[in-house]
């Protein structure tokens, strides 16, 4: 489209000329271009993202794919051609800067480029990139709250059809004349993929062994959404190497499981997973990550829905054969301060300050929908609650009409929904260390006010921390009776984030502690 209209420009302009020398005829090449319908031309950045486009796109425009046939995405980085053909686009389509981790540094190549940008993971919870991920940390060297996530989301037939939807509706919303060939191109390919979501559901509701173990973990959401537990080798990267000590605890896991079959790659290195295979006496079996087909594939017609159902296959060497060795695991909770378990010795008293800045309630994104993504994915990781029932018990916790909070030195503002203030000072009173039925711990900070026009008398901070520290978010605990009864309130605890942050960005933030 963006040459149609440089075509267009250069004719009127040609026009005006002719006019000027008195030539009436008007420019017959001028009047065929206006008079068709301009296309678009689409950038994506590597192959998931194409295929999901192209089926939306259809007539309306030209795909290309950025990176090229055989690429490991992991490595790309965008030439100085790349960054030309990302420019003169109409529209570049992406999966998420965690993925395309370049994506911020080009920023201003976009705009320059008055280039349309669409992400495909757009109002979409992300599962945490390292499952090893400490909650007991510093966030200072976080900029915006940061986390590192996993980018693998089209990996899941069904998390696919919400990229292929979101990808029809930013087109839609960029090219209005466009959205009813947007949604009937989408419309057809949408069924194809829910076809093959079924297919996954169906060939893994009953699986024998759930376990998988995979060259680096890719698979984490294909995993979670259809109920099984994917035992990497490496991290998020393929080129990540794992440790003498990972390799040796993954050789006893194999062979204790019982496990016949280790996944590699064909895009990626894959000595690892050959030499443990080798060792622990099992069999190997591709399973695509998608992140690159070859040229060869590409022309013999393979294409992600084809892709997707040789992955399903070849996860079925595993899920359909019937193993002694089984067994249902538990993910040990990690023994953390943040998760509850520390010595009296490490409490420390905390001032005021460390809960200085501007807050907001939760609550209101709760019952707006915005967490639900947040409930969904606790009830796929454990089972013993549905996402309906984590809703309820986090409705009950939430519940508030404090909308906002404002702490300064030694000073509290609570704005309630109604939109009245009420303002106090609070003193210290000191700590309480609480003993949890689960065998965890946590630390109460306690403060209260001698203000007669106080909102609350009494105060109690709880945030995963028990020493002086920032907070990032937190629990609060308030009345007006007494603080032995505040501490008996273990079901209610209304919880703030800073304000500047988005619901979306506070619902991810909570997926990833």
């Amino acid at each position: 489209m963006k040459n149609f209209f440089k075509i267009t420009g250069l004719s009127i302009l040609a026009l005006g000329l002719a006019a000027c020398g008195g030539t009436k005829e008007p420019d017959k090449g001028t009047e065929k271009e206006t008079a068709s319908e301009p296309t678009i031309q689409v950038v994506a950045s590597f192959y998931p993202m194409y295929d999901f486009t192209r089926n939306v796109v259809g007539n309306e425009g030209t795909v290309e794919l950025l990176m090229p046939a055989g690429t490991d995405s992991h490595d790309y980085e965008p030439s100085a051609k790349d960054m030309a053909k990302i420019q003169e686009a109409d529209v570049f389509v992406y999966n998420n800067e965690n993925m395309e981790m370049w994506i911020p540094a080009i920023q201003s190549t976009l705009k320059d480029g008055d280039v349309t940008v669409v992400k495909a993971t757009e109002g979409m919870v992300l599962l945490p990139g390292n499952e090893d991920h400490d909650h007991d940390h510093d966030h200072e060297h976080e900029e915006g709250h940061s986390h590192e996530l996993d980018p693998h989301v089209w990996l899941a037939p069904s998390l696919a059809i919400k990229q292929v939807a979101s990808i029809r509706d930013q087109l839609s919303a960029a090219y209005p004349e466009k959205k009813a060939a947007f949604e009937k191109n989408a419309a057809a390919y949408l069924e194809k993929l829910q076809s093959l979501d079924d297919s996954y559901r169906s060939a893994f509701e009953n699986a024998k062994q759930k376990h998988f173990v995979t060259q680096h973990a890719a698979f984490g959401y294909l995993a979670l959404e259809y109920g099984l537990t994917q035992v990497p080798i490496a991290g998020l990267s393929p080129n990540e190497e794992p440790s003498a000590a990972r390799i040796a605890e993954l050789k006893h896991f194999v062979e204790d499981t019982g496990i016949k079959t280790i996944y590699f790659e064909e895009n990626a290195k894959d000595s690892i997973a050959k030499t443990l295979a080798s060792e622990a006496g099992v069999e190997l079996a591709v399973l695509n990550p998608l992140e690159g087909l070859t040229q060869e594939q590409m022309d013999n017609g393979e294409d992600y829905i084809s892709i997707m159902e040789q992955n399903r296959e070849a996860l079925m060497l595993t899920t359909a054969q019937a193993n002694e060795k089984e067994v249902e695991t538990e993910t040990e909770k990690e023994k953390t301060v943040y998760n509850g378990y520390f010595d009296d010795a490490d409490v420390q008293d905390r001032s005021l300050s460390d809960w200085e800045g501007q807050w907001q309630s939760v609550y209101p994104y709760l019952k707006d929908g915005t967490l639900d993504q947040v409930f969904d994915y606790k009830a796929k990781q454990n089972k013993s609650m549905t996402a309906k029932e984590y809703k309820a018990y986090y409705t009950t916790g939430y519940q508030t009409d404090v909308a906002e909070i404002t702490i300064t030195g030694d000073t509290m503002a609570f704005t309630f929904d109604d939109g009245t203030t009420k303002k106090a000072n609070y003193q210290y009173a000191g700590k309480k260390i609480l003993d949890y039925q689960a065998g965890n711990r946590g630390v109460r900070y306690l403060f209260e006010s001698k203000d007669n026009d106080a909102a609350f008398k009494y105060i109690q901070f709880s945030d995963h921390s028990i020493a002086p520290t920032d907070s990032h978010h937190f629990h609060l605990y308030f009345g007006n009776e007494s603080q032995e009864k505040l501490l008996t309130e273990m079901d209610h605890w209304p919880t703030f984030y800073p304000t500047d942050l988005s619901g979306l960005e506070i619902a991810q933030e909570m997926l990833a502690h």
